[in-house]
């Protein structure tokens, strides 16, 4: 078996069991430290309902990413206009970014979209992004390099969210982003397998906060990755730059807009 990410050879870590019931091995690359599980055969299984019991987060996450991703948007790709959530679940993440002012789109094949109906990639005739964000989804891919690229189908600029694996294998055994109950957990990243990546597909690579993953053509200036990624804790210095920078931008809400667009839709 050999790395998914850069085909060097890996070394089995442990094992656990998937679904209660499906003895599988981790293993981790030499070179680039991702860590794989054994082939799957239990994928059918594991998605018999797209969103799992445990993600009880979910809600959470989605309210964070609003604003952890808002200024990453607003200083880093101001000039985007047409946005799309891949794998967005239930729609939760589009429906608060579209009423924040943002024009975002979602996807995704598996699951029903509940809360941002009419605003799908299924209904737009646009076949290119100015921006793609995929929250919580690379852990998923068994075929990561070729998943990632169907993604950049759909923008050049991408913003994921996953978690670096630790470095040490205990840990990693002990690592609650494992979650073997679910069986959706089988891809697992080191920094440098995000760097090898990047390098890919000709991106630069950018992280935030350690869980908020930037891929893009653009090479970001220092007040960009100062301002939209790093964290600074002095967020009135940080308001008072933006007020006086290109990187204001005022948006409004696509709420009733929205509406009004529904409204007219249903009543045609």
């Amino acid at each position: 078996m050999n790395c998914k990410i850069c085909n060097s050879p890996v070394e089995k870590i442990f094992e656990k069991t998937i679904l209660q019931k499906y003895a599988t091995g981790y293993h981790k690359c030499s070179a680039c430290s991702f860590v794989q599980t054994d082939e799957v055969t239990w994928l059918k299984e594991a998605y018999e309902s797209a969103i799992t019991s445990l993600d009880i987060g979910l809600l959470w996450r989605n309210n964070n990413l609003v604003k952890e991703v808002t200024p990453i948007i607003n200083i880093c790709f101001p000039e985007a206009q047409k946005m799309i959530d891949y794998a967005g679940g239930y729609g939760a993440y589009v429906r608060l970014m579209r009423d924040a002012g943002f024009d975002f789109y979602r996807q995704d094949d598996y699951c029903e979209n509940i809360f941002s109906k009419h605003f799908d990639v299924t209904d737009t005739t646009i076949k290119k992004f100015d921006l793609v964000t995929g929250f919580e989804v690379l852990e998923h891919f068994n075929d990561p390099i070729n998943d990632i690229a169907k993604i950049f189908e759909y923008a050049d600029n991408a913003i994921f969210s996953t978690e670096i694996a630790p470095k040490d294998n205990k840990e990693i055994e002990n690592w609650w982003y494992i979650a073997q109950e679910t069986g959706q957990h089988i891809a697992f990243y080191s920094e440098k397998s995000m760097l090898l990546i990047a390098a890919h597909f000709n991106k630069n690579y950018y992280c935030k906060n350690g869980n908020l993953h930037i891929f893009t053509a653009k090479e970001l200036n220092s007040n960009q990755i100062k301002y939209g990624i790093k964290e600074i804790k002095n967020f009135k210095f940080i308001f008072n730059f933006i007020k006086k920078k290109k990187y204001k931008i005022k948006r409004k809400s696509l709420l009733e807009s929205d509406y009004n667009y529904i409204k007219n839709m249903l009543n045609a």
